[in-house]
């Protein structure tokens, strides 16, 4: 899927594919099912994670991104997709990787000509809407007269704390993906076998 940041995908997996080669044609229908059960059981444990607040949404993107497939046309080809969109009604998510194995954003450009520049932008309390999410850009508050103050970023009043200026700041590992696909796969193979009618 030529859109997608991040996926999980049960294929190759060896076990899994000795229990195809083994079933008949016909449990196509039941084999597909169990495959769209398991990733939609994955799907449900990560956005499980948005609502217990294990990630906080500021816009929904990052939830609305997550997507679940199963293609093919035969027990060969058979296979299941759980991954994140790089687009959402034309806005760009891609912070999916991030947020699923973690990692340091360092800053690059911006502030790059004030002393121990780049820096990057971490908005104040008085930037962020209840629910988290950033009021004005930092063009938008140097428009309107901001002012820098050793390494933050006041409204033109000096009343207000619009940006922290830090170096670098660490994600944790928290979206879950892969270990949701990886939690599936013994329900996958235990379908299978019920299929072939193995204890």
């Amino acid at each position: 899927m030529a859109d997608e940041m991040i996926s999980m995908q049960v294929k190759n997996l060896e076990e899994v594919n000795d229990y195809l080669k083994k079933l008949p044609e016909d449990s196509f229908d039941d084999a597909k099912l169990i495959f769209q059960k398991a990733v939609l059981a994955a799907d449900a444990k990560v956005k499980l994670r948005f609502a217990s607040m294990v990630i906080k949404s500021r816009t929904g993107n990052l939830i609305r991104s997550l997507r679940t497939s199963v293609k093919g046309t035969t027990l060969k080809t058979l296979r299941a997709s759980f991954y994140s969109a790089a687009n959402v009604a034309g806005t760009e998510v891609k912070y999916a990787p991030m947020q699923e194995i973690g990692g340091i954003i360092r800053a690059k450009n911006a502030y790059k000509n004030m002393p121990g520049g780049p820096f990057l932008n971490i908005p104040g309390k008085a930037n962020l809407t209840a629910a988290g999410v950033m009021r004005k850009s930092a063009k938008q508050v140097f428009d309107e007269g901001g002012h820098i103050i050793g390494r933050t970023v006041h409204n033109k009043d000096y009343t207000e704390l619009m940006f922290y200026l830090v170096k670098e700041v660490t994600i944790p590992a928290r979206l879950g993906m892969v270990d949701a696909g990886t939690d599936q796969i013994p329900t996958i193979l235990s379908g299978l076998r019920d299929l072939i009618g193995e204890d």
